[in-house]
Parts: structure tokens; C-alpha cells; sequence
């Protein structure tokens, strides 16, 4: 625990820490190892070189970046070299040597179990660590945060009292501008007051005038209507004679007139031809559009099914192509298998068992990938044969769509002759309506010519009517104006009414007969659309059952008897032709009924046509009935108006006192907008002043709001300061227990180290018992043959070859349990190093491999050459050893001594096989040890 005020040690703790690393000190258990296995090493080489001279040339080895003790690899060759002679000066024997071996590898088992639970305890120390290390990050955050927030407080306080002062002189602003709007508004009222005074006077003379008007209005009217009906009378006497002379000319003109007309029904007649004939052309283009539509879709629907078709074919192609490839893999399988067997023929007595054995293990693989081979083959059959379904089926969509488009052809055909017909037809009835045109053309020109004789009379007559059409539109313009109506106007409507009801009486008997021949045939169509229905139903059932077979037969085609199928097959056709006659029995029902409907269209045009004469003639007698009470009331205010002279005289009076009310009404109003732009402009100022304030205030609650803030998470600090110092703690403690575990970890990995040193000699003794030539008072006899297995490699259960060593190993590329754990980058202890042949070969296989029989002929020994090639995943290792001939020592040679009873000069050997030794444990067994600065 430390002061919260003691920012050093605070920054020291927050501080990123930098890993250092170095090497440990080996303790004296692990330095004695060391040098027992240095001395042992030395000491059977120096006993080698007495007993047996060996000439030996220099081994030229590659070596990958995983393998990095080759000083170890040279030295263990040349232990092995001349181990037989070692092990029997030291009086071992295979049993115990075998039994060591054991206790070895039980303690390098123990050793790796402790290793891997070592390692956990570094994952598991790290992970809290980690987590300390973020929780004190956090606290820091929190702590800094806080101390902040001290520092801000007193601007923050300062900016509060400034926002306040701000707040009480917009408050008086908010009071000033009230007053002075209060003061406004006060003025305004009493100038709407004055204004309101002024207004009612002149609304209650207005209303005074208002009602006066209409009667002065009706006087007036009344008045000079009545003069202009006595000017229309003087005219009327006086265009009577004109109107008896413009008669006798009139009917001249009206016989021609009429021959006229009846030309005019022939041209009407004949259009009506040429617009039938039009219509009748346009139906049939229009019939042979449709039928080029039927064509062109029908063309699509080809179109469609023959790219469908072109789409199955080329499927059908890749499923042939995907055949005769699967064949042609078949083939190359059967081909590599034919090979591989030659191979085993031709290498039967000159290649070893294990490569013979590999050549089987390959041909047996190649024959499952040839079953597989056949089975793919057997797939793209199937696929080719459903592919064909599929063409076959499209194809047959094709031909029928190809037969649809040439019967749609037909149809256009026989359009087009149809669009023909009509267009001669059309042609003829153009030409009949051009020559009744030009007889028409004639009888308007005879026509004209008696009216031109009829205007020469009516030039005098006319001269009299426009004086009397004059005064006869005025009369007509003050009666309008005025509403007004005279007796004759009053006639006139009556006489409307009783024709609008004579016409009534003669369009309900043809209504009536509409009606009920539209009733009658509305039941016939009622019956037509039955009998539709009907029809439909059946075909509905006919084309469900039919769907039903078609779908069970597709369903049970794999399944079914061929009888069942037949008779699916049979009760499809059968269904099929019993859809046609349904589907022929609806087509004539649609047919019957189209014709009722036309019928009964027909007849309800004529009713139609009848019900609106029938409701025209109704509304025409409704307005003539409402025109003659119309006519009768404004003739009735007409006399009234006339017998009015007072009304005239009160109107004037009123109007004159409205005029001056008007003029006071006019002076209070200017008053009224003087005093709203005065209350306006204050009520603006009033707003303005308002806004500033609540500016202000938010201004004032914002910043106190914030001042609250950081006054809370000020006061936090002493919290966030034990916080800060708890996580510190915590952070020491778990980087403390991560220092142990790793510190475990590095004296576990020694352990493992020494443990693997151990079985690494124990193996090299056993391998050097095994391969030691039998002896006899006779003398060295003859080894047997040896296959190019050890009694090492005798052991080995892994299919590629591997030693139990190589049988724990589970990478791929040679790793041991300890490699994985190490995570070292090249994935090779020095195990590995000697194991890196991927076929599995181990040290002793590399120089046992295919060794041939050792010869005793005059005690020498003869060894042929031996050639090992390992691929690794970085580079392969090539290690060439050449032994040549050495002369063996006699039965009787005198034993050689062991160099460390000081009998033998030969002290060099064994201080530098120790040194060798020394430098390659420091390097092997040294660990990395992270200190925190």
C-alpha cells in the first residue's frame, strides 16, 4: 500500500513492463549428469580406439535448420562404432541393459507428465496475470478520470455564478418588455372599442339601406320593363304586313328544303354503309392481329421448348463427357496397377521385403481407388441414362409445340383472306357514299339559290323586325334582369307543360314492353349459365381424375407391375378422351350462353333506350311544371313592383345618411392599425426577450449540471485510489506466482532434458549388446545375415518402421511430446535428428540398413557401404558412411583399459568428449527466465 499522492510509484506501476531474459544456472544434480555422461561417452571411445584400429572417413552430413546437435549425432556414430568392446570391459550385460533402458524411459514419461503440467500452470499463471494487468488498467483509467475532474472544478464553479448573473438579467428583460406590451395593449383595445362603435352605426344604416334596396330595385325594373312592352307593341303592328309577304316566299323555300333533307338521309344512309363496312374491316384486323399473336406466341413457346431441349442435350453431352472421364480414370488405375505389379515381378529377388511389401500395400490401395473408380463409373452411368430421359422428354415438347405453330399459321391464314373480304367491301361502300355526297352536294345548291330569292324578299321585312328585335331584347334583358314575367310568358308555360305531358303518355307504353322482354330473357341466360356450369364441373372432375393416374403412374413406375402401369396407361387414354368431349360440351354451353348474353344486351339496350326517352320526357315535364310556377310568381312580383312608387324615394334617403357613417367608420379604422403595428413591434420584443432567458437558463442548468459531474466523480477519488492500489497488489501477486511457475517450468524442462540424455546412452548400450559378434575358443565365428533390422527396429509397431521412441512421436514430421510442448519452430529434438527419415528408420536402421553378413576370415571385418537418405519438411539429409576394412584383434590381444584408471595415455579423447558434452547439455537444458524491470 502506498500514499494516493505518491504519483511516482503510481506511474512506475502503470507503467509497461519490458521482459528481460537470460540463462539459469544449472544446479550441481544436473552438472554431475552431465559430466557422467561426458566421461562414459570420452572414456568408450578411448577404450574403442585400443581394441579395435579403424580407419574411418569423414561423414559428409546436410543438415536442416530443425536438426541443431549434430556435434552429439558424430559422437554417438563413433560410441556405436566400437560399443561391443566398451560394453564388455564394464561387465554389462543385454538384461541389464534392457531393465536400465526401462527405468530410463519410465522416468522420461514422468518427466514429460510433469513438464505438460508445468506448462499449464505457466498458461493458467499468465491468464491471471493478464487479467490483473486489466483491471489495473481500468483503475488507473477510473483514478485519472477523477483527479481530472478536481482540477476542472473550479472553472466549471466559475462558469455556474457567470451563467446565474446572465439568468437575472434576462429575467428583468423578460419583466421590462411585458410592460411595455401590456402598454400596447391596452391602446389597441380602446382603439378597437372606438373602431367597433363606428362599425355598428354603419352595419345598422347599411342594413337599413339594404332592406330598402330591393323594392326600390323591383319599382325601378318594374317601370321601364312596362315601357319597353309598349315599344314592342308598336313595333309588332308595324312588321305585320312585312311577316305575310316573307310567308309566301318561306314555303318555296321550305320545298326545297326538303328535298334536301331526303338527300341528306340518302348520304346519312350510305355513310352509315361505309362506317359498317369500316367496322366490319377493322374486326377482321383486328382477328388477324390476334391470330399474329397466337402465331408469335406460339413461335415463343417453340422457341422455349427447343432451348429447353438444346439445355437437356448439352447436359446429356457433360453427363457422357463426365462418363468417359470416369472410364478414362478406370483405365489409368487399372493401367498403374499392371505397373506397379510388373515392378513387383521384376524386383521379386532384388529388392528387400520392406520395399516389396510397400509395392504390395500400394497395389492393394490402387485397387480400392479402382473400386471407387468403378463406382464413379457406374454413377455417370446413371446420370447419363436419366440425363437421356430428360432430352427425350424435352424433344417430344419440341414436336408439339412445332405442330401448335402450324396450326396457328392456318389461323392467320384464314385471317388474312377474311381482312381481304372486308377490305373490298369497304372499298364498294366508300364509293356509294361519294356519289350520294355529290347528289346532296347538288340540292344544297338548289336550296341556296331560293333562299338567295328569299333574302331579296326579306331585305324590306327585315329593316322593320330589327327595330323590333331591338326593343324586343331589351324587353326580354329587363324581364331577365329583374326576374320578371308577363301574362304571355305565363301562357307559354302551360303550354309547355301539356306537351312535356303528352310525351310522357307516349314513351311509358314502349318502356313497359322493354321491361318485360329484358325479364323473359334474363331467365333464358339464367338457364344458359346453369347449363355452363354444369359442363365445367365435369370437365373439372375429368381433369383431376386425369392428373391423379398421370402422377401415380409417375409415382409407381419403379415400383408397379408393368400390368398396373398398362392399365394406368389404358385408364389415361380412356380419361383423355373424356376430357376432349368435356371440354367439347362446355365449349357449346359457352358458346349458347355468349348468344343468350348477346340477346339479352339487345334487349336491355332498348330498355335502356326507352327508360332514358322515358326519364328525359319526366324531366322535361318536372321543369316545365317548376318553369310555369316560376313564371307564374315572377309575373305576380312584376304587377307588384309596378304599383311601388314610394319605395324609390326611401332608398335615396338612406343611402345619403350610409355615406357619412361611412367616413367616421373609415377614420377609427386607421386608429385601430396605428395601435396593432405599435402592440406588434412590443409582442416581438416580449418574444426576443423571452428566448434570451430560456437560453440563458439552459445555458445555466447545462453547466451546473456538468459541475455536478465532476464535483460526484471528484469526491470518487479516494475510492478509485484503494481501487488503483488493490489492483496493483493483485498484479504483483499474480506476476510473483507467474515467476514461479515458469521457474518450475525451466526445472521440469531440465529434468526432461537429463531424462532424455539417459535413455538416448541406455539405447546406445543396448544397440551396441545386440550388434556384438559372438566369440568361441575357436575363435570369432561367422555372423548370420542380417535383414536390415535391429532388435531394436524388431520392435517397432508403426507400419512405416518407427521405434517406440518414433511410436510417441505424434507429429507427422517427427516431433516428440516435448517438441509439441516446447513449440520449438523447427519441430526436432535431437531425437528427431536422428529419427528425421519419414519412412521411419531409426539410428540403428541407418546403419544396419541392409548390412550384410560380417565375414571372421582372418580376423577381419569387412562392412559394405551405407546410404541413408530422410526428407524433413525443410530439407533433406543425406548421410554417407563408408567403413573399410580393419584388422580385428587376436583372441589372445591384451584387453584395453578403461582411461579413467589412468592405465592409457589417452586423457585427450575423454577431456574433449567432455567438452562436447558440456557445451551441448548448456545449450540443450539452458532456459529463458523473464525478470520484470
Amino acid at each position: 500500500m502506498f500514499s494516493k499522492n505518491n504519483k511516482k510509484m503510481i506511474a512506475e506501476r502503470s507503467a509497461e513492463r519490458t521482459l528481460k531474459y537470460g540463462l539459469v544456472k544449472l544446479n550441481v544434480g544436473l552438472a554431475s549428469v552431465l559430466l557422467a555422461t561426458g566421461l562414459t561417452f570420452a572414456g568408450g571411445q578411448a577404450a574403442s580406439a585400443d581394441t579395435v584400429t579403424t580407419n574411418t572417413e569423414a561423414q559428409t552430413t546436410e543438415v536442416a535448420p530443425g536438426q541443431n546437435d549434430a556435434t552429439t549425432e558424430a559422437t554417438e556414430t563413433t560410441n556405436k562404432a566400437d560399443a561391443a568392446t566398451q560394453t564388455e570391459n564394464q561387465g554389462l550385460t543385454k538384461e541389464s541393459a534392457t531393465e536400465s533402458l526401462k527405468d530410463a524411459k519410465a522416468t522420461q514419461d514422468k518427466a514429460q507428465g510433469e513438464v505438460a503440467e508445468a506448462t499449464k500452470n505457466v498458461e493458467d499463471a499468465t491468464t491471471v496475470r493478464n487479467d490483473a494487468k486489466d483491471v489495473e488498467a481500468s483503475a488507473q483509467k477510473d483514478l485519472d478520470a477523477s483527479l481530472q475532474a478536481k482540477k476542472d472544478i473550479p472553472a466549471a464553479t466559475d462558469k455556474v455564478k457567470e451563467d446565474s448573473a446572465a439568468l437575472d438579467n434576462a429575467r428583468d428583460d423578460v419583466d421590462k418588455a411585458q410592460d411595455n406590451t401590456e402598454v400596447a395593449r391596452e391602446a389597441e383595445n380602446t382603439a378597437v372599442v372606438n373602431e367597433n362603435a363606428a362599425q355598428e352605426k354603419v352595419n345598422a344604416q347599411q342594413k337599413t339601406v339594404d332592406d330598402l334596396k330591393p323594392a326600390a330595385d323591383q319599382a325601378t325594373a318594374a317601370q321601364n320593363t312596362a315601357k319597353a312592352a309598349d315599344d314592342i307593341v308598336s313595333d309588332q303592328a308595324a312588321i305585320q304586313k312585312d311577316t305575310e309577304d316573307e310567308a309566301n316566299l318561306q314555303q318555296v323555300v321550305k320545298e326545297a328544303q326538303t328535298t334536301v333533307n331526303n338527300l341528306v338521309e340518302t348520304a346519312r344512309q350510305a355513310a352509315e354503309t361505309e362506317t359498317q363496312a369500316v367496322d366490319a374491316l377493322k374486326k377482321a384486323k383486328e382477328a388477324e392481329v390476334s391470330a399474329q399473336t397466337n402465331v408469335d406466341a406460339t413461335r415463343t413457346a417453340l422457341k422455349d421448348a427447343t432451348a429447353q431441349a438444346e439445355k437437356d442435350k448439352a447436359a446429356l453431352e457433360e453427363a457422357q463427357k463426365a462418363g468417359d472421364a470416369a472410364r478414362a480414370t478406370v483405365k489409368g488405375w487399372e493401367d498403374k496397377i499392371a505397373q506397379w505389379q510388373q515392378f513387383l515381378v521384376d524386383e521379386k529377388d532384388t529388392s528387400s521385403s520392406e520395399h516389396l511389401n510397400n509395392l504390395k500395400k500400394g497395389i492393394a490401395a490402387m485397387k480400392v481407388r479402382l473400386g471407387q473408380a468403378q463406382d464413379a463409373v457406374a454413377e455417370a452411368q446413371k446420370a447419363i441414362d436419366s440425363a437421356l430421359d430428360i432430352y427425350g422428354a424435352s424433344r417430344a415438347k419440341q414436336t408439339k409445340a412445332e405442330e401448335t405453330l402450324t396450326k396457328a399459321n392456318a389461323a392467320l391464314a384464314i385471317a388474312k383472306m377474311s381482312t381481304a373480304a372486308a377490305q373490298t367491301k369497304e372499298k364498294a361502300a366508300a364509293k356509294s357514299n361519294a356519289e350520294a355526297q355529290a347528289a346532296l352536294e347538288a340540292g344544297k345548291a338548289a336550296l341556296e339559290k331560293s333562299q338567295a330569292e328569299l333574302a331579296s324578299v326579306q331585305d324590306k321585312l327585315a329593316a322593320d323586325k330589327d327595330k323590333l328585335a331591338a326593343d324586343q331584347a331589351k324587353y326580354n334583358d329587363l324581364k331577365a334582369q329583374n326576374n320578371f314575367a308577363d301574362d304571355e310568358d305565363v301562357a307559354a308555360a302551360q303550354a309547355a307543360v301539356d306537351e312535356a305531358q303528352t310525351a310522357v303518355d307516349k314513351v311509358q307504353p314502349n318502356v313497359d314492353k322493354a321491361n318485360h322482354a329484358v325479364h323473359a330473357q334474363e331467365k333464358v341466360v339464367k338457364a344458359a349459365q346453369a347449363v355452363v356450369d354444369e359442363a365445367q364441373a365435369n370437365l373439372d372432375a375429368v381433369s383431376e381424375k386425369l392428373a391423379q393416374w398421370k402422377q401415380a403412374l409417375v409415382d409407381e413406375k419403379d415400383t408397379a407391375t408393368s400390368y398396373h402401369l398398362d392399365n394406368l396407361k389404358k385408364g389415361i387414354k380412356a380419361l383423355t378422351i373424356r376430357q376432349g368431349q368435356a371440354q367439347d360440351a362446355l365449349k357449346a354451353a359457352q358458346e349458347n350462353l355468349a348468344n343468350e348474353q348477346a340477346k339479352l344486351a339487345k334487349f336491355q339496350a332498348v330498355q335502356a333506350k326507352n327508360q332514358a326517352a322515358l326519364d328525359s320526357a319526366n324531366e322535361v315535364l318536372t321543369n316545365a311544371k317548376n318553369t310555369l310556377a316560376d313564371t307564374e310568381k315572377k309575373n305576380a312580383d312584376f304587377k307588384d313592383a309596378l304599383a311601388n312608387t314610394q319605395a324609390i324615394k326611401d332608398y335615396e334617403a338612406a343611402s345619403t345618411t350610409l355615406a357619412e357613417y361611412q367616413k367616421e367608420l373609415a377614420s377609427a379604422q386607421e386608429a385601430v392599425a396605428k395601435a396593432e403595428t405599435a402592440f406588434n413591434e412590443a409582442q416581438q420584443k416580449e418574444d426576443a426577450a423571452k428566448a434570451a432567458y430560456e437560453t440563458a437558463k439552459e445555458t445555466y442548468l447545462t453547466d451546473k449540471a456538468k459541475l455536478q459531474d465532476l464535483e460526484a466523480l471528484a469526491a470518487k477519488e479516494d475510492e478509485y485510489v484503494v481501487a488503483f492500489e488493490q489492483a496493483s497488489d493483485k498484479l504483483n501477486e499474480a506476476q510473483a506466482a507467474l515467476d514461479e511457475a515458469q521457474k518450475a517450468l525451466q526445472d521440469k524442462n531440465a529434468s526432461l532434458s537429463v531424462a532424455n540424455g539417459e535413455v538416448k546412452y541406455w539405447e546406445g548400450v543396448l544397440a551396441a549388446l545386440e550388434s556384438k559378434p559372438a566369440t568361441s575358443d575357436e575363435g570369432t565365428q561367422t555372423d548370420k545375415p542380417d535383414t536390415g533390422k535391429t532388435d531394436q527396429g524388431a520392435k517397432d509397431n508403426d507400419e512405416s518402421g518407427k521405434t517406440d521412441q518414433d511410436a510417441k512421436d505424434n507429429d507427422e514430421s517427427g516431433k516428440t511430446d516435448q517438441d509439441a510442448k516446447d513449440n520449438d519452430e523447427s519441430g526436432k529434438t535431437d531425437q528427431d535428428v536422428k529419427d528425421n527419415d519419414e519412412s521411419g528408420k531409426t539410428d540403428q536402421d541407418v546403419k544396419d540398413n541392409n548390412e550384410p553378413a560380417k565375414t571372421a576370415d582372418e580376423d577381419k571385418v569387412v562392412v559394405n557401404d551405407v546410404k541413408k537418405v530422410a526428407t524433413t519438411p525443410e530439407k533433406k539429409v543425406e548421410v554417407k558412411a563408408i567403413a573399410k576394412k580393419a584388422e580385428a584383434p587376436k583372441a589372445d590381444t591384451k584387453a584395453a583399459t578403461l582411461p579413467q584408471m589412468g592405465e592409457k595415455d589417452n586423457n585427450e579423447a575423454a577431456v574433449v568428449g567432455l567438452g562436447l558434452a558440456g557445451v551441448a547439455g548448456a545449450l540443450g537444458l539452458g532456459v529463458l527466465n523473464k525478470k520484470r524491470s
